[in-house]
C-alpha cells in the first residue's frame, strides 16, 4: 500500500532522510500513524536509493516485525512482513523481539545534521557526503553507524544514541 509523505509537510528528498533529523522525524510521525503508537522499532535506516526504511514491531503481536519505506518521492510503503533469524539458531519469540526493540524518539535525531558536518569534517576528506547510516539498538554493542564516501576513502563514523560520534573508522 502506498500513501503520501507529503500531508506531513511537503515530500521528501533522499539526502533530507541522509542529513536532516526534522525529515526522518516526520517521517517516523507518518509512519506511526500507520502502525500504531506507542511504536517500537528493531532497525531504522537511511541510503541514497531506498530512501527511509524502519522495521516496526507488531503492537498486537510482539513477535512480528514490519518494514515501512519512505521513498525519497514521499510515498510510504508498508506494512510488509520482516522474516526474522535468531542468532543463536533458536526461534525467535515475542521476547526476543522486545529484546531488541526501542523506542525511536531515544535516538537523537535532531542532533543529525550536526553529526553529518561533525562526521565529514574528522573524516578529513573534503569531497565526502553521507551515503548511508543505520540503527539497530541502543545499547552498548548495538550497531549504529554513519557511512561515509569520498572519492578516495569510505569512513564510517561510529554514533552514541544521541548520535554524537564515538569513533571514526577509515
Amino acid at each position: 500500500m502506498h500513501e503520501a509523505f507529503s500531508e506531513c509537510g511537503g515530500s521528501p528528498s533522499v539526502g533530507d532522510f541522509l542529513t536532516d533529523g526534522r525529515t526522518v522525524k516526520r517521517a517516523l510521525d507518518a509512519i506511526a500513524a500507520k502502525s500504531g503508537t506507542p511504536m517500537r522499532i528493531t532497525t531504522i535506516g537511511a541510503d541514497r536509493v531506498t530512501g527511509l526504511s524502519v522495521d516496526v514491531q507488531e503492537q498486537k503481536d510482539h513477535v512480528n516485525v514490519d518494514r515501512y519505506v519512505v521513498a525519497s518521492d514521499g510515498s510510504i510503503t508498508g506494512p510488509t512482513p520482516v522474516k526474522l533469524t535468531s542468532l543463536d539458531g533458536g526461534p525467535v519469540t515475542a521476547a526476543s523481539v522486545d529484546q531488541q526493540a526501542f523506542d525511536p524518539k531515544a535516538v537523537g535525531f535532531a542532533r543529525l545534521s550536526t553529526t553529518v558536518k561533525e562526521a565529514i569534517a574528522k573524516s578529513r576528506y573534503s569531497d565526502a557526503r553521507v551515503n548511508q547510516w543505520e540503527i539497530g539498538g541502543l545499547g552498548p554493542d548495538d550497531r549504529r553507524y554513519l557511512y561515509l564516501e569520498s572519492s578516495r576513502a569510505r569512513p564510517v563514523a561510529i554514533l552514541r544514541r544521541d548520535l554524537t560520534i564515538a569513533d571514526m573508522r577509515y
